[in-house]
């Protein structure tokens, strides 16, 4: 609870302080992942940074406002977006209602099908590579190269559409207060994002898998169909 010098008023800050434990927790799991997939590692890069490097080759001057504009100005404006809903209320009273209970509940039900994703993943390309070194017959979808099972049975990305919908969901805190307003801007700008990322994710699996044109048109990018929920 703080009280604000102009008017000397109580103000519950109950909510934000929820808002900040629940994005902590996302930011912990967030390094967490880049820390198992050695980001933090001189040699860490994204292998989409190869592609675009790719797209740029010869032109190092483009690549570096690229860089400077979108990786380095650009994506922190985004972070900042992302929060303001948190910022925009620290001057309101947030006493904690039943619906930032729900909407606690939704945001940590997200984080946890994004990490299950993410672990899904990593365990998949850990083990395709454990048989590939000790020179196995790959069989299944290691033989295809690409995880198909868990998750990734019912939709190509599971962790980017919980990871876009946690975001969808931040701002949820501040419309019970303020109506509709401008604090899901930092939303449509990662929905935006995202969808450019899976553009190039996608151009890269359907070169190196041949099997992946088949998985795109069997299997939904986003949102999974009733059709697909009920396959055992």
């Amino acid at each position: 609870v703080v009280s604000t010098q102009s008017t000397k008023a109580v103000v519950s800050t109950q909510s934000t302080g929820v808002m900040t434990l629940i994005s902590a927790l996302w930011g912990g799991r967030l390094t967490l992942q880049f820390v198992l997939k050695d980001g933090y590692t001189r040699a860490g890069e994204d292998y989409r940074w190869k592609y675009v490097k790719q797209v740029y080759e010869g032109r190092y001057l483009a690549l570096q406002i690229f860089n400077l504009f979108f990786v380095v100005i650009y994506q922190n404006i985004l972070l900042f977006l992302l929060v303001v809903p948190q910022v925009v209320l620290l001057t309101h009273d947030t006493t904690c209602s039943a619906s930032d209970v729900l909407v606690s509940l939704v945001y940590l039900g997200l984080v946890v099908l994004e990490t299950v994703s993410d672990n899904q993943q990593q365990v998949f390309q850990i083990e395709k590579y454990k048989q590939i070194g000790e020179g196995v017959e790959l069989k299944g979808e290691y033989k295809a190269g690409f995880l198909q099972s868990g998750l990734f049975k019912y939709c190509r990305h599971p962790n980017y559409v919980c990871e876009v919908l946690l975001w969808w969901v931040f701002p949820l805190f501040s419309l019970s207060r303020l109506g509709i307003n401008w604090t899901f801007l930092g939303a449509v700008n990662l929905t935006g994002l995202f969808t450019g990322s899976v553009d190039i994710t996608e151009q890269i699996s359907s070169k190196k898998y041949p099997e992946y044109l088949e998985y795109q048109r069997r299997v939904p990018a986003y949102i999974p169909s009733v059709r697909m929920m009920t396959i055992k």
